[in-house]
Parts: C-alpha cells; sequence; structure tokens
C-alpha cells in the first residue's frame, strides 16, 4: 500500500504521512519556521520531500482548511490512535469549520462556526455526526436541523483564548491561565455572560469586558474559568454518553491539552466511561486525521492500529563533536544539579517534551522551578513537568485515577516533598510515566539517576527558549545551547556530551 499524505495549512500546519494504517511521519511547520502556531511554510514542504514517506503536490496542499470539516478529522484522529472498535468523540476547540445558516432566522450569507461537535465512529468510516453547537455572532438561539443548534455562544476553548488576547498575551497561552488559577485564594461568583462580548459582526472579535488587573485578581478569575469549563465539559461528556449509548470515548481539540481539567474529568466521571485522550489534540493532529481517514475510506479495512507513542519525527543524522561520556556519567551531573539538554532520534510531536527534545534538571532542588524558569525566559510562577519511571510513579504521585500518563496529559498530586522543583503551588505536578519500551535511552537516564539518589524523577521541559518552538534538528539544538545557560548538551545515540 502507498503511503496516503494530507496536509492542513491553517495555524499549527502540518503534514501527515500515513502506510497500512499507521502515521508514520508527521512534519510541523513551526519547527522548521521557528514561529509558533505557524501556517503551511515552504522549508516544512521541502523537508517532507526529502523523506521516503510519499509525494506531495499542490492538490494534497490544498486537501484540508479551516471550512472543511475541521471536527471529522480531529474525530477520525483521535478514533483511529484510540483502539477502540467503536467509541464517540467529543470534540471542543476554538473554532471549526464554517457552517452555513440556512435558515429564515439568519440573512442569507450567514454562517457560524462549529465549537464543540460529538460523532459516534465505527470501522472502517462510520460517522455520524450526532450533536453540534455552532457558534455565531448573532444573538439566537435556533435549532437548525436535527443534530445541529446555533448559540451566540463561545466555547471553553475559545474562552481561554480570548481571556488571554484581553491581557495581552498570545492567544495560544492557556497553560499560562492554567498554571495562575493555582494561585487563587478565593471562589467568585460570576456568570459567563457577564464577561465575554460577542461583536454582531465577527466572532474573532469578543473580548473579556471585566477588568483583572492585579495578579491575585486574575489568578481568582481563572480558577473561576477552569471550574466553569470543567463542569460543561463534564456535562457533554456526560451527553455525549447519552445520546450514542457508548461508553468509548475520545477527546479531541485544543480544549483537551488543559491538564487539570482532563484530571478533574477522569476524578469525577463515572470508570465505567473509558477514556482516550488525544495527545495531538490541537491543529497540527488534523493532517493525521485526515490522511487516516482517507486511508480506512480506501481500503475499507477494519484494522485497529491503536497510537504506539509520539516520536514521529524526521530521523536526524547526528553530526557532532564532543565528550565521550556514558550513561552514569550523565546521571552524576544531573544529581550535581547540571542543566541538560537531551536530543537523540525522532522528534516528539505535539507541544510536549518526552525525552528526545527536552531540557533536564533535578527535582530535588528547591530552587529548580526559579533556575530553569529563568533560564528558558518563562514567567516565575509557571510549574514544570517530571517524568518518572513508570514503576515507582505510584509511589510519588497519586495514580488512582489513571493507570499511566505517557503523554503529560493529566496533573497529578505530588506524595512526597523530595521533589518541590516540580510541585506546583496546589501540590501538583505534569506527569510523564515512561515504560523502558517507550524510550530506553531516556529510561536508562532516570534509572541511573535514580541510584544516585533514590528519586526516579527528572525534571523535564521542552528544549527551547521562550517565544521560540521545540528544536527540530541538530543545527537548532546546538543554537539554542550555545545562546542559553543549559550546562551540556547530551546526544545518548553517539555517548557524546557538549
Amino acid at each position: 500500500m502507498t503511503y496516503e499524505v494530507a496536509t492542513s495549512t491553517w495555524h499549527d500546519a502540518s503534514i501527515a504521512s500515513v502506510k497500512d494504517g499507521e502515521l508514520k511521519l508527521l512534519i510541523e511547520s513551526e519547527r522548521y519556521s521557528h514561529i509558533k502556531h505557524d501556517v503551511m511554510s515552504q522549508v516544512c514542504i521541502d523537508e517532507f520531500s526529502k523523506t521516503n514517506c510519499g509525494d506531495i503536490n499542490k492538490s494534497a496542499l490544498a486537501s484540508l482548511d479551516i471550512n472543511s470539516n475541521h471536527h471529522l478529522y480531529h474525530a477520525s484522529h483521535a478514533f483511529y490512535d484510540s483502539g477502540f472498535k467503536e467509541a464517540v468523540c467529543l470534540i471542543i476547540d476554538g473554532m471549526g469549520s464554517e457552517v452555513s445558516l440556512e435558515s429564515p432566522r439568519f440573512k442569507k450569507g450567514s454562517y457560524g462556526r462549529e465549537c464543540i461537535s460529538i460523532y459516534k465512529l465505527s470501522y472502517p468510516t462510520k460517522f455520524e455526526l450526532i450533536h453540534r453547537i455552532v457558534s455565531t455572532p448573532f444573538e439566537c438561539d435556533v435549532v437548525l436541523d436535527n443534530n445541529t443548534q446555533v448559540f451566540n455562544i463561545i466555547s471553553p476553548a475559545l474562552m481561554f483564548q480570548k481571556t488571554c488576547e484581553s491581557w495581552g498575551m498570545k492567544w495560544y497561552d492557556a497553560g499560562k491561565l492554567m498554571a495562575m488559577s493555582a494561585y487563587s485564594d478565593r471562589d467568585l461568583d460570576l456568570s459567563s455572560d457577564e464577561l465575554f462580548i460577542i461583536n454582531n459582526q465577527d466572532l474573532r472579535d469578543i473580548k473579556l469586558i471585566k477588568e483583572f488587573n492585579s495578579f491575585q485578581e486574575k489568578a481568582n478569575f481563572c480558577k473561576w474559568l477552569q471550574r466553569y469549563c470543567e463542569n460543561w465539559v463534564r456535562q457533554l461528556i456526560v451527553q455525549s454518553v447519552e445520546l450514542s449509548n457508548c461508553t468509548n470515548i475520545c477527546l479531541s481539540g485544543g480544549y483537551f491539552l488543559n491538564c487539570t481539567s482532563n484530571s478533574y474529568l477522569r476524578k469525577n466521571i463515572s470508570p465505567k466511561i473509558k477514556f482516550f485522550i488525544e495527545p495531538i489534540c490541537g491543529d497540527n493532529g488534523v493532517a493525521v486525521g485526515l490522511a487516516k481517514y482517507k486511508w480506512y475510506e480506501k481500503t475499507k479495512s477494519k484494522k485497529i492500529k491503536p497510537l504506539k507513542d509520539l516520536y514521529l519525527g524526521v530521523k536526524r543524522d547526528i553530526k557532532v563533536e564532543g565528550n565521550k561520556i556514558d550513561v552514569k556519567g550523565v546521571a552524576k551531573l544531573l544529581a550535581q544539579k547540571k542543566v541538560i539538554a537531551i536530543f537523540q532520534g525522532r522528534s516528539e510531536c505535539g507541544p510536549r517534551a518526552l525525552g528526545n527534545r527536552s531540557i533536564l534538571y533535578d527535582p530535588r532542588d528547591p530552587d529548580g522551578r526559579e533556575k530553569i524558569n529563568t533560564l528558558k525566559g518563562r514567567e516565575n510562577y509557571r510549574p514544570l513537568a517530571g517524568t518518572v519511571l513508570y514503576e515507582q510513579a505510584s509511589k510519588w504521585f497519586d495514580m488512582s485515577f489513571v493507570n499511566e500518563s505517557p503523554y503529560m496529559l493529566y496533573n497529578l498530586e505530588v506524595l512526597s516533598d523530595k521533589i518541590p522543583a516540580i510541585c506546583h503551588v496546589d501540590n501538583t505536578c505534569r506527569v510523564q510515566t515512561l515504560k523502558k519500551s517507550f524510550n530506553q535511552n531516556y529510561y536508562n537516564l532516570i534509572k541511573e539517576f535514580y541510584k544516585l539518589t533514590q528519586v526516579p524523577i527528572l525534571l523535564n521541559t521542552s528544549f527551547n527558549l521562550a517565544g521560540d518552538t521545540i528544536v527540530e534538528t541538530v543545527e537548532d539544538a546546538l543554537n539554542t545551547f550555545h545562546s542559553s545557560d543549559i550546562d551540556y548538551l547530551y546526544f545518548p545515540e553517539k555517548g557524546i556530551i557538549v
């Protein structure tokens, strides 16, 4: 079977290549342009052309855009990755595809944007839209057809985006709001309709109308925003199960990068409901959904190909000079509180570093969060993640509601006071649980650190500086290393440290 190639040319642009139902390569445009959430760049296309993962042409570049079945391809990606034979999928993002408002209630040519969709799915490509909420700038509450409701409303994901913009942040800085929420010192009694205003001409012109000036005021609001959205999404999950009569649920769309919300949902939804959260749930994964959908549509296959890992970038030929070192030597440096960047294998796709493009540090250092945040140019209120050996995870974190967290999709309660660098102010940590089969070199490094320190954990943050994207190439890695206060750059495949 030849490769099935698809592209997403909107923000978070990417090129996906699928063979025999499996994702073989995902190239994200921002990693090459170094512009966060970038549209498709020529350098990205050129890089793909060097691989043996299919051909790309002008028709392929036009194969997907924001106005064409956006939520369907979110659902496709999550479903085929989940391993479920059948499932219901809930998609929540800022704005999906345009939806024509063919109704006497609206002017001719009016449209809205899908913001919440629920699909019921089964192999090969039986995708039934069972409910959809469409956002419109017009004041209305209309049932457009049997499964589509039209509201003057904004989705949970867009609430975060518009709060960021109202506070002078980037639209994609929702992670900062999640971090701030942990600093709340009181509950706010608010309603959503007194906070956001939607301009009657353009959905993009949405503003937070209530002013929050001090950090504490903003933290209190962020806590309210978290709670409001968590409860709303929990209700949507229950609704999805009831409408579909299916207890296997897939979750996708940018909202589900919210680790705090994911943890709340998993704790507060019946354990009878089986979860799969798509780890590349932002728009960089939409091309994957299209490529897989096209493959299953052509083959009519019912093969189940669950996600194996996220190391899906281009395999790099590492040519670098440095000093020879073994894994024990690197572990010793980490135990001496040296900051070490690691570069190996294929880059991990999505927004979270998983040990192939990571900055590593000793989690025992009480000044570690401030040190690493300062090094990266990040705000000091922001938390840092940790990677723990899978076998040891339950001794250090509350794993009562999840079996594992290989993709850093959950915030877990910290059970020890020995790892202050990765313990947020609310006593949680965004955790990656690591099996040896997932990333052997990284696993062995943490194991050696464990032998030295009795702590089977390393602080893990993405290998980049503030404002830049995660490094992709060896050249990127060396440039970032030399322009920072990182102590060492480690290439485990070569046994070399710079």
